[in-house]
């Protein structure tokens, strides 16, 4: 039986003065073990590290880390240092229990709407992208390392401790192969920014698709699957398993099922910005799809969900099918007719009764966290729906016919087909037919 560095009730003083209380063992990996302890009547997490990889550089790392801060609160983060005579380890926020791992979500063990999931892949795309902006690279990028509330989609990154300000400090960790960059699988790079955008899109790639972006005939037929094949896969000549031109990789129907049914799910334009991922960016990193390609993208999926009537289904609503023609559902494939639509310049939100829009629909800044207007039924008659301002200015709200009526905060704009508002900065066009 393998005995735990720590044991439960251990006491341990941090560089911050603080005794944390070891509670309990949560798990171990190549680089230490992970306790539960308490300080001051809260909990937090331990990462205490193995002797032999407890280095200078590791510690450095940690000590500019502390130093410096988080980027984001979403960050579980190391916020305070425990030496001991041989090792150290770091402190930071305890992982809720509600949040799961993409591994969950590979084994159906979690099972986001696809609302969840859009609002994961922005959310993910964002902590890189303010992780980024202070010139740090993550390096390791994979499963282990996120994690979602598939409830709403919340998103915490944990393993930070092998983030490194890019030609500043280094890590021995080069990432996780599948995940990481053809370029470092060769070993003509190291980590850098570029290098987790790859890791990204593999990883959205896996959330969104259930499959891995390169594993399609070649992988299928290779008979073992070692370290020379994976190289060849990943590194060496990986094409991806859609890739718009070379049809050689296509996924086997029968072996490779979830590539292919969830590829038919998504509409055109996620999946061309899959293909822009690894086809161009698969071979020029300076091409790789940024976090704000990804979080328009995750904004404009999100706004196209509309549940549908025979099955209760999620599916995508798109404008662009032909007239005439109806959305048909994945699930039961029975026809969609239009929902009620909200058009804003080139963009379109699916109008039901929980949408909420943001600021981010009337000014396209991305900005998801200050609400600008929701849904909403009229008091005395159920069958009314308007669309209530929870801005701080009034809106003008035009009628087919000419006449502009003033919406001020807290009133609502009806829900009439053709009708115009304008929201001082953008004007949507409202569409039910």
């Amino acid at each position: 039986m393998t005995i735990s560095m720590l044991q439960s009730g251990d006491e341990l003083q941090s560089m911050h003065h603080i005794t944390y209380k070891v509670i309990k063992l949560l798990g171990s990996g190549g680089q230490g073990e992970v306790y539960e302890v308490e300080a001051k009547g809260k909990r937090y997490a331990l990462k205490w590290y193995h002797v032999h990889m407890a280095s200078r550089s590791q510690r450095a790392i940690i000590d500019q880390l502390t130093e410096n801060g988080k980027p984001d609160e979403r960050f579980l983060w190391p916020v305070d240092i425990i030496e001991a005579q041989q090792t150290f380890g770091y402190i930071m926020d305890l992982r809720p229990a509600a949040y799961k791992s993409i591994v969950d979500l590979m084994k159906r063990r979690a099972e986001p709407s696809f609302k969840a999931l859009c609002t994961a892949g922005f959310n993910l795309a964002d902590c890189f992208q303010k992780l980024h902006s202070l010139g740090y690279s993550y390096c390791d990028i994979s499963f282990g390392n996120t994690f979602l509330n598939p409830e709403n989609g919340e998103i915490l990154v944990c393993d930070n401790d092998n983030v490194i300000v890019y030609g500043m400090t280094t890590s021995s960790v080069q990432g996780t192969l599948g995940f990481m960059a053809p370029e470092i699988v060769m070993g003509e790079k190291g980590p850098s920014a570029e290098t987790d955008l790859f890791s990204l899109a593999i990883l959205l790639f896996y959330m969104f698709m259930l499959h891995h972006p390169l594993e399609g005939a070649k992988e299928a037929n290779i008979r073992c699957f070692d370290a020379a094949a994976k190289q060849k896969i990943y590194g060496q000549s990986p094409l991806f398993i859609w890739d718009p031109i070379d049809k050689s990789n296509r996924p086997i129907s029968g072996y490779q099922d979830n590539a292919i049914i969830y590829w038919n799910v998504y509409p055109k334009f996620l999946k061309e910005l899959f293909a822009t991922a690894f086809t161009e960016g698969l071979k020029n990193p300076r091409k790789r799809v940024v976090e704000n390609q990804w979080k328009r993208a995750f904004v404009e999926l999100r706004d196209s969900i509309v549940i549908c009537p025979y099955c209760g289904a999620e599916i995508f609503y798109q404008e662009s099918i032909a007239i005439g023609a109806d959305n048909i559902c994945w699930n039961c494939n029975k026809g969609i007719m239009p929902p009620p639509r909200l058009k804003i310049g080139n963009r379109l939100i699916v109008l039901d009764k929980n949408t909420v829009l943001y600021e981010h629909h009337i000014y396209n800044d991305l900005n998801l966290s200050e609400r600008a207007a929701q849904i909403s039924r009229h008091p005395s008659d159920p069958n009314k729906w308007g669309l209530m301002n929870l801005g701080k200015r009034d809106w003008v709200f035009t009628k087919q016919d000419g006449t502009k009526v003033s919406v001020a905060p807290g009133k609502n704009a009806p829900l009439i087909s053709g009708a115009k508002i304008d929201f001082g900065s953008s004007e949507g066009e409202i569409r039910i037919f």
